[in-house]
């Protein structure tokens, strides 16, 4: 565990033990070790059978406990010993595929749980192949199930949508039918379709049997989520008595993993409503929890959570700290992960797929085919001579909808290249504005000082000259003759003054300012600028503070061209013997193993390789994008 975790540790036990007596007299628990709450006898039936097929349905039943209570390391050891039984004694078992397909149902919602979804999604694709629809349909369909969450956790509506509606139609457990519907209102509830989302919700609660411990928990799931649409419409109020009872039941009933989701939810909303000091105490507690579960995605959640509350506490050190966390969760979840092997399966699973359905349409096919027969064999005489008009109509009507097809996807291309052409023109039509108007007051500048130095300066000179070469000057002329060569000077210094040098005479943080302020006056974005520490950015030394100014400027302007982004945040730390720039954007983010440098990343690439600096691009498609570049001071 980092210091900034063990900090937060301490800070949180002292402030839940006083949290019990404030205000609100809400209390919130940050647990020391891991709970578990299965059956001490199941263990030691565990050791104590010799049977294998005992030991598999012992290890089965605790592996979905686990699910239940949300102990994800256990899941996924679980899932892991389940297959090692079953391949260690597959000759004595029946139905081995049936338990090993059990198993990768087992360890794909481990890894889902600790956000490993490539490896989730290769567990519950391996799963489909060996559990065929006709003969473990409730298994088959659980994997689709476990295949579809992953498809929304990745943002691929497109792809989860269909495999949804396959299980609401196909599978024969209510349960997962329920679970089906549940997924569908998630992502409703992600596309803003709150109505929607929460006539959905409430259709599945009819349904569920709160007696019974997995649908109780469903229930506090999905009550949550109608918590998150109250604090989305700003009803807060209702989506805290929502939520803090939810939370209550979550503890009461040992189902930790929503526990903490609730009390995230509501350090968010005390974050909203600007009760920092509150926000603060329940966003550590909950950190500490995701720390201690090694819930690496949920740990993300709460570190961007935390560090937006302490941005705005203008706590820039901590904000820094966690960023830097986020950078190594990030690489950590990305090198437990095998992205090109899941990929791979992935496309055969898909390919399986569409064969399946080609083999389905082939049958329909023939089977028309022999209807069609079976109708010529009877009405063989009018059938010809009707073919005979019919056909080249037929013709005549595929050619013309295939013409009319073909135009309409090219008047869509067309009209698509078209939007995107107008949007990079206003773009850099802005831009060029705001460049022009920057120039301008250079220039503007320049013409006055030019003005004031040769006009207004070189008639007050010719004007000292003038009356010092009077013979007889007393004190009236001379007092006048000073005044005049202060003047002068006075003009002097007020023409030098106003041409720009701004590299020299300004601080790198009173010009980015000033470049960001224009940047946001012909723009809808909202661009935030947070150095830390303030004093220490601004003693950069001259040449070092132009090369930065060029690199923000070169990340601004891709930015605003390319990402559509509504909020950008940059960050400029002097810390030791370093300087940290971490530009981020909430835009439609990229895939960064296929993009291809343009001439702006390939500027800033040749400026950090003279300056021996470093550059780490995190970006994931509609999740945004940072980048955090390193360079010696």
């Amino acid at each position: 565990m980092s210091l900034y975790s063990l900090k937060i540790v301490i800070a949180t036990i002292f402030w839940i033990s006083i949290a019990a007596y404030s205000q609100q007299k809400q209390t919130y628990t940050s647990f020391g070790v891991i709970p578990n709450h299965v059956d001490k006898e199941l263990y030691f039936s565990l050791k104590n059978t010799d049977d294998p097929l005992q030991k598999i349905m012992i290890m089965d039943t605790i592996a979905n406990k686990h699910i239940l209570y949300g102990n994800t390391d256990s899941i996924v050891h679980y899932g892991s010993r389940l297959n090692e039984m079953v391949l260690k004694n597959q000759q004595h078992i029946d139905n081995k595929n049936y338990y090993i397909s059990k198993s990768y149902y087992i360890s794909g919602k481990g890894k889902l749980k600790n956000g490993l979804l490539e490896d989730a999604l290769k567990y519950h694709i391996d799963g489909i192949a060996i559990s065929p629809e006709k003969n473990m349909n409730t298994l088959h369909y659980k994997h689709q199930l476990g295949l579809a969450t992953i498809y929304f956790h990745k943002k691929e509506f497109d792809s989860a949508l269909p495999i949804l509606e396959k299980c609401i139609q196909k599978a024969s457990s209510k349960e997962l039918k329920a679970n089906a519907k549940k997924l569908i209102a998630d992502i409703d509830l992600y596309q803003g379709n709150f109505d929607k989302a929460t006539s959905a919700y409430n259709d599945v609660l009819k349904d569920l049997d709160t007696n019974k411990s997995e649908d109780l928990k469903k229930s506090l799931v999905i009550q949550l989520n109608l918590g998150r649409i109250e604090s989305r419409k700003e009803n807060y109020d209702n989506a805290l008595t929502l939520l803090d009872n939810i939370k209550q039941q979550a503890l009461d009933n040992k189902f930790y993993d929503v526990y903490i989701n609730s009390v995230l939810q509501i350090g968010t909303i005390d974050y909203r409503l600007k009760n920092y000091e509150t926000a603060e105490l329940i966003l550590n507690t909950a950190y500490v929890n995701t720390v201690q579960w090694n819930r690496l995605e949920l740990q993300k959640v709460v570190i961007r959570a935390l560090t937006r509350l302490y941005s705005y506490q203008e706590d820039y050190k901590n904000a820094y700290n966690l960023m830097t966390h986020y950078t190594r969760v990030s690489d950590e979840i990305n090198a437990k992960q095998n992205k090109e092997a899941v990929r791979e399966l992935e496309i055969k699973y898909q390919t399986l797929q569409k064969e399946k359905e080609i083999l389905s349409l082939k049958k329909d096919q023939l089977i028309k085919e022999s209807e069609i027969k079976r109708q010529r064999t009877i009405k063989i005489a009018v059938l010809i001579g009707f073919l005979i008009v019919l056909l080249p109509v037929i013709g005549l009507l595929v050619l013309y909808f295939q013409k009319l097809k073909t135009q309409i996807a090219l008047n869509k291309s067309q009209e698509e290249v078209n939007t995107q052409k107008i949007y990079g023109l206003m773009k850099d039509q802005e831009l060029n504005l705001i460049k022009a108007t920057m120039k301008g007051q250079d220039e503007e500048r320049q013409r006055l000082a030019q003005e004031l130095h040769d006009s207004v300066g070189g008639n007050l000179a010719s004007i000292k000259l003038q009356l010092s070469n009077t013979d007889n000057i007393d004190d009236h002329h001379a007092n006048i003759i000073k005044q005049i060569d202060e003047t002068y000077n006075n003009v002097r210094d007020f023409s030098h003054n106003l041409v720009p040098k701004k590299f020299q005479k300004n601080t790198i943080t009173t010009l980015i300012k000033e470049y960001v302020q224009n940047i946001k006056n012909g723009i809808s974005q909202n661009i935030s600028f947070h150095p830390f520490p303030k004093n220490e950015v601004n003693q950069i030394n001259t040449s070092l503070t132009e090369e930065l100014f060029k690199i923000i400027q070169e990340l601004l302007t891709n930015c605003i061209k390319h990402s559509r982004a509504k909020n950008i945040d940059i960050y400029l730390n002097h810390y030791d013997d370093s300087i940290q720039l971490i530009f981020e954007d909430n835009g439609v983010g990229f895939e960064t193993n296929k993009a291809k440098d343009g001439i702006g990343f390939r500027n800033i690439k040749n400026r950090l390789e003279k300056l021996s600096g470093t550059l780490f691009i995190d970006s994931v498609l509609n999740r945004g994008t940072i980048i955090n570049i390193e360079i010696p001071s």
